[in-house]
């Protein structure tokens, strides 16, 4: 595995704190593994209007810019340009510009959502809106030029696998800012945390699920650029600039979220209002339809096609309040195939839902069933895990699902294609707690004896229960026993194979396979550990290589995937796991002397 999946996999499996998920194309399938690709050579834009550069353009030439201001179809707003202001960068220049007073300008001049709107003087296209000023003179804005929107196309694309604000310009040499449907502010304020990026949330969204409809955009038209979908929208609006007869587009004048070449859904979008603001005017925007997708975010603009369509990933949120008789709740997604952001979406997104639903934020258990389905786990995968918090439950119930996200985006395995993730969560604010309280073992015993364990366990606020286990004192040992009770969350099994560096993962199916074998908060774990070294290692890690004589010299837990030393140990009798419906906290220990039969005569 590269470097980066070895860390993630370290903080996933070799941290295994107890502190799913699924995709779905949205428009087809992947090849089982990825045929070599040959780089075809860079088409250039041309613009099917006819341009103007920077260059040639004066003050007081007038034209128009073309955006749509309600409903769908774009209107003018007549214009003259003031100067041509050069700057550094990727775009060299920009054109300053002042709306004129018309019947059509009834904001007061420039707002969010007519980034992209074309631009055109003396009937030739001059470029796009970019950018204007927070509690300013909203008439006044800054227009990209056209060439430097063209080579947004100059790089080449991504091909698709399956898988705040302030006195400086808004748009300019700066990201998009984000608005979210479906999520109320505070969960927006967390999406923000996690994207690092502005998002604002918006009454306004998609009535139903967004459906392809195949299509060529035209100039001045409101388009969307998306993150998120379906019961919740993440992404942002603009105005289409400029086509070419391919089928490619041009838009926004500024970046998205400037990734370079990705692979986003673009949507047609309605403009419910354009509404003043003293701050900055805003038009109020929902996506329509879903049109084809954008293939470049540059610091010019946005480029995309029409002539295919991303696939996707699709999540689902089932959510189950204990506290108000079993309600339950469905959300369904779907999120852009991007490996290195989808992990925040997810995380954001799950995190706003799990709160909004709720309706609550502070203690409780939850107890989360992932599943994921898809190609290279054609059995489905599944893990459950019961969280407990004191004071955030939500958060503490996603840190585990979110570094599995991440390492499930980021694993290198061509064969691999998660297809289906769905999240389970059911909720109470009741603490599900089970204490260790007592352990009870006898004291003495000899090689291949049984123990007979009791463990006294008390739910929070209510009489203790007994358990009864039994663990096989192994044959060859002698001296001193420890027998270790605890919670799964608690000094968990480590990796000692892959934290010293003597097995890798090498396949899609060993990563779950090591995935699945992390301790959860739900078990009652019974350890009988007789091995002086087998102690030490497991509290202080593997040993290096001065204090070891060769490979001869390892420990079996040194030679084997944590999944094959539990399979190990509990056949042999000392290892026993007992899953529950509760959080397991606490830890107890008991000495066991081992005697020989001699020496119990003696």
């Amino acid at each position: 595995m590269n470097g980066l999946s070895i860390r993630r996999l370290a903080a996933v499996l070799l941290c295994a704190c107890a502190c799913s998920w699924a995709w779905s194309p949205a428009f087809g399938e992947a090849p089982r593994t990825a045929p070599v690709e040959i780089p075809k050579p860079l088409v250039p834009f041309v613009p099917e209007q006819p341009i103007v550069s920077a260059g040639a353009l004066r003050a007081g030439m007038r034209g128009y810019l073309l955006t749509v201001l309600r409903g769908t179809r774009p209107e003018r707003l007549p214009l003259e340009v003031v100067d041509v202001v050069p700057q550094k960068g990727e775009v060299s220049r920009s054109i300053l510009v002042r709306l004129l007073p018309s019947a059509n300008n009834r904001v007061g001049g420039v707002a969010q959502g007519m980034s992209g709107s074309p631009v055109y003087i003396g009937g030739r296209l001059a470029g796009a809106v970019g950018s204007g000023w927070s509690f300013s003179d909203h008439n006044l804005a800054l227009v990209t030029p056209i060439e430097d929107m063209c080579a947004v196309f100059s790089r080449p694309d991504r091909p698709a696998r399956p898988l705040g604000r302030g006195p400086s310009p808004r748009g300019s040499g700066s990201v998009a800012p984000l608005s979210v449907a479906g999520l109320d502010g505070r969960s927006a304020e967390r999406l923000a945390h996690v994207l690092g990026v502005a998002v604002e949330p918006t009454p306004a969204g998609a009535s139903k699920a967004l459906e392809v409809v195949p299509g060529r955009l035209s100039p001045g038209e409101a388009v969307a650029a998306l993150l998120v979908w379906g019961d919740v929208e993440v992404g942002a609006t603009g105005t289409v600039t400029a086509t070419a007869r391919d089928g490619r587009f041009l838009a926004f004048g500024h970046p998205f979220l400037e990734r370079g070449a990705v692979n986003f859904p673009a949507a047609r979008a309605r403009i419910h209002e354009t509404i003043p603001s003293q701050a900055f005017p805003f038009k109020l925007a929902s996506p329509v339809s879903l049109v084809g997708t954008v293939t470049q975010d540059r610091a010019a603009g946005i480029g995309g096609r029409t002539d295919f369509f991303t696939p996707s990933v699709s999540a689902a949120l089932a959510f189950t309040d204990a506290d108000q008789g079993g309600l339950r709740t469905v959300r369904n997604f779907r999120v852009v195939p991007d490996a290195f952001l989808g992990g925040r979406l997810l995380q954001g997104v799950f995190s706003g839902l799990m709160d909004d639903i709720w309706r609550r934020r502070g203690q409780g258990t939850m107890t989360v069933n992932l599943r994921i389905d898809g190609r290279g786990v054609d059995r489905g995968w599944a893990r459950k895990n019961v969280f407990f918090s004191e004071d955030d439950v939500s958060s503490a119930a996603l840190r585990e699902a979110a570094r599995i996200w991440d390492l499930f985006l980021l694993q290198p395995f061509a064969d691999g294609m998660p297809i289906g993730f769905r999240l389970e969560v059911e909720a109470t604010e009741e603490p599900r707690v089970l204490f260790i309280e007592d352990v009870n073992v006898s004291s003495d015993a000899q090689p291949g004896d049984t123990l007979n364990v009791g463990v006294t366990l008390r739910p929070w606020r209510k009489r203790p229960v007994h358990k009864s286990f039994t663990l096989t004192v192994p044959k060859e040992a002698s001296g001193t026993c420890e027998l270790l009770v605890r919670g799964g969350g608690i000094n968990s099994l480590p990796q000692l194979a892959l934290e010293g560096g003597w097995k890798s993962i090498d396949s899609l199916d060993r990563m779950l396979t090591e995935v699945g074998a992390m301790d959860a908060n739900n078990e009652l774990v019974l350890e009988l550990l007789c091995d002086p070294n087998v102690i030490k290692a497991a509290k202080d890690g593997p040993r290096s290589d001065d204090r070891r004589g060769g490979s001869s010299d390892l420990l079996p837990e040194e030679r084997e995937f944590l999944s094959e030393t539990k399979a190990r140990r509990i056949r042999e009798g000392t290892l026993r796991i007992s899953r529950s419906d509760y959080f397991v906290d606490g830890m107890m220990k008991r000495l066991i002397t081992v005697k020989g039969e001699d020496e119990g005569e003696q």
